[in-house]
Parts: C-alpha cells; sequence; structure tokens
C-alpha cells in the first residue's frame, strides 16, 4: 500500500539548481525588469486608489482571507477517527470529504509499512488470501481472504478496508466527532 512519488527529492532538488542557475544566466536582468514592474504598479495605485480610505483597500484582503481560511477548515473531515487494526493489522488513512483517501498499512508489532503478496495460496487453498508481510519483522502479520479474483489486490483490499471502517462508523456514532 505504498505510494509512489512522481519525482524523488533528490530529483527535485536537481532540476531547482538547474532552474536557479539557468535564470542567473538569461540574457536580461531581472531586477531592472521588477523595479519596472514596481514603478508601473505604484502609479498605477497612484492614479485609481489613492483616494480611497484604506480600510475600504485592506476589507477584501481580509474578506479573502477569511474565506480561504474557513473552506480549509469546512474541507477538513469532521471525523477525527482516521486509524484502527482490522484483519491485525493496523491501518491509517485520511478522509477526502466523505471518502477514505490514502490508505495505508503498518505493522502493530514495530510499526513498519506492510506489504502484501497475493501468490502465496493461489494454489493451495480454494479461496485465496492476501498476506501482510514485515520486512523488520520478517513475518507475515496478517491476512484478507480474497473471494474476487477479477479484482485487483489492491482494489480488494481498499474496499474491504472502507467496508469495515465505514460499518465501524455506522455502529459507533462517537467516533465521527
Amino acid at each position: 500500500m505504498r505510494k509512489k512519488s512522481f519525482l524523488s527529492y533528490e530529483a527535485k532538488v536537481i532540476i531547482a539548481i538547474i532552474a536557479v542557475i539557468v535564470f542567473i544566466f538569461l540574457p536580461f536582468s531581472f531586477y531592472d525588469n521588477f523595479i519596472e514592474i514596481k514603478n508601473n504598479l505604484v502609479l498605477f495605485y497612484d492614479e485609481k486608489f489613492s483616494e480611497i480610505p484604506i480600510w475600504i483597500q485592506v476589507l477584501p484582503i481580509i474578506l479573502i482571507i477569511i474565506l480561504i481560511v474557513s473552506v480549509k477548515l469546512i474541507r477538513k473531515n469532521r471525523s477525527k477517527y482516521t486509524e484502527d487494526v482490522f484483519y491485525n493489522i493496523k491501518w491509517k488513512w485520511k478522509w477526502n470529504k466523505d471518502n477514505i483517501s490514502d490508505l495505508e498499512c503498518f505493522c502493530p508489532t514495530c510499526g513498519e509499512t506492510l506489504y502484501y503478496d497475493d501468490t502465496t495460496s493461489k494454489f493451495t487453498l480454494k479461496v485465496s488470501k492476501i498476506d501482510f508481510i514485515c520486512d523488520n519483522c520478517q513475518k507475515v502479520m496478517g491476512s484478507i481472504p480474497n473471494e474476487n479474483n477479477k479484482l485487483k489486490s489492491s482494489q480488494l483490499v481498499n474496499k474491504e478496508i472502507q467496508r469495515l471502517i465505514f460499518k465501524k462508523l455506522s455502529k459507533n456514532q462517537n467516533l465521527t466527532n
């Protein structure tokens, strides 16, 4: 259940260094352009807004900040229920509105991220299973039955854990506070 990043941190640092070097050696100077833009903005302000009281000029900025903060607070899910143990595995997730996102599994013993393997029981059992293995502890920490072979393992795990989370939420409303 590990999430892959598009670029590693090292690649991002290298790109930033190259961008700074390119900006330094470009044939035009940024400082002159910056001073010219600043002077034009000051001139525009003096012509259009200098007669308006300062509190009226600041009011839209304050309202925009209040609006942004309130939207951020509303977007946060009202639920603080973001971790639980299912199938003897510690699960953590984030809420995106009313949906679960960034579902991750951890070893209940050492806290290391688990990886899953669905090949261990395909040939020996009638119902296959998905094993969650800890690299640190070197053992299987838990298993989830895989009755639907048409779904990918990650989809099946996400659906099953989300089903258990919503089932627990429906039974215990105190978790949503």
